[in-house]
This record gives structure tokens, C-alpha cells and sequence, in this order.
């Protein structure tokens, strides 16, 4: 018990760390802030475990775990998965989420309906579709995935082994096949 309480009070302090910095530091690198914020934070695992009693004032002394070294790596492994499956994922869906800002801009509208034209010029506070493409081309191009250039995009070699990684994982894990149109 003691190591889930310890994993979970440093993922409080995690969240509460990555919330603030995003509030006061915006940065278009928020995963990779994220993702070293989580780092940084991790030495608290094991001192917050150490720091909190054996027994949790509560537990008989046949529950408290004699291997604290495997209690500790439990405690890191439950405050890891609590960040790449929780945290990092809540924020990525926030930022990310393409359904997610459909929905809230059904949401924020008025009337609570819009038309599909409406959805592609309204997009994300009325920036439209195409502003959510260059957004996400802009930031490929920053990660050295994409050149631009004549007005055509193409894959940098990272690119291409990015796009034969996933293509492959698509294979594998049996993902449908998604044409132009939308449609599988």
C-alpha cells in the first residue's frame, strides 16, 4: 500500500508541476516539457516513500513489505504509468484532440449546431481545418519530420522511418486502411 500512496503523491506533484509551468511558460514543446518535468520529479518517489510511515498507521505488521528496494521500484513504475498513461495522455488529448475541438466548438456555439462547412471554417475558435493542417505540418517541420518547399511537402529520411515504423505497426496491429476521403 505504501509504494501506491507514495507513486500517487508524487503524481499530485506532477500534475500540479506541469499545470502551473504550461499556465506560466507556454511552450510549443509541451510534451517534451512534460516528459522532463516527470523526470525531474522523480527522485520524490522514493523519498516520499521513505518518508511516509511503514504501516501507514494503519496496517497490521504482516502487510508492511520487508523489500523496500522492490517497494521503491514498484513506486516508480506506478508513478511512470501514472504519467505516460494518464497525465501525458489527459494534456495530449486536450491539446490534440481533433474529435475532442469538434465537440467543443458544437459546445461553444450558440445554437449547439453547425453545418460540416461550418465545422471546417469554425474549427478550434474559428481558425478552420486548414489553419489545424499547417499547425500540424509547421510542427512536423520543427521535429525534422517534413521539408516544405515549391509548394509541396515531403518527408525528411526521420520522416520516412517514422512513416515505415507506423506503417508497419498499422499492418501488425491489423488498423484499417484510411483513404483520402475519410473512409475505411
Amino acid at each position: 500500500m505504501r509504494p501506491i500512496v507514495a507513486a500517487l503523491a508524487a503524481e499530485i506533484v506532477c500534475f500540479a508541476v506541469i499545470t502551473i509551468r504550461l499556465r506560466l511558460f507556454p511552450t510549443g514543446k509541451r510534451a517534451r516539457m512534460m516528459t522532463f518535468s516527470h523526470l525531474a520529479l522523480l527522485p520524490l518517489v522514493p523519498a516520499l516513500y521513505y518518508l511516509i510511515s511503514p504501516d501507514l498507521c494503519v496496517l497490521p505488521f504482516s502487510m508492511i513489505p520487508m523489500d523496500h528496494w522492490i517497494a521503491v521500484a514498484f513506486s516508480i513504475f506506478l508513478y511512470s504509468a501514472g504519467f505516460f498513461g494518464g497525465i501525458l495522455q489527459l494534456y495530449n488529448l486536450a491539446d490534440r484532440g481533433f474529435s475532442l475541438r469538434i465537440l467543443i466548438d458544437l459546445y461553444e456555439n450558440p445554437s449547439g449546431r453547425m453545418s460540416l462547412d461550418e465545422i471546417m471554417t469554425g474549427y478550434s475558435q474559428g481558425r478552420g481545418i486548414d489553419w489545424m493542417y499547417k499547425k500540424r505540418i509547421q510542427g512536423m517541420v520543427s521535429q525534422g519530420l517534413l521539408l516544405l518547399g515549391d509548394g509541396s511537402v515531403s518527408n525528411t529520411e526521420k520522416g520516412k522511418r517514422a512513416a515505415v515504423l507506423f506503417s508497419r505497426l498499422r499492418r501488425w496491429f491489423k488498423f484499417p486502411a484510411v483513404s483520402p476521403a475519410g473512409h475505411a
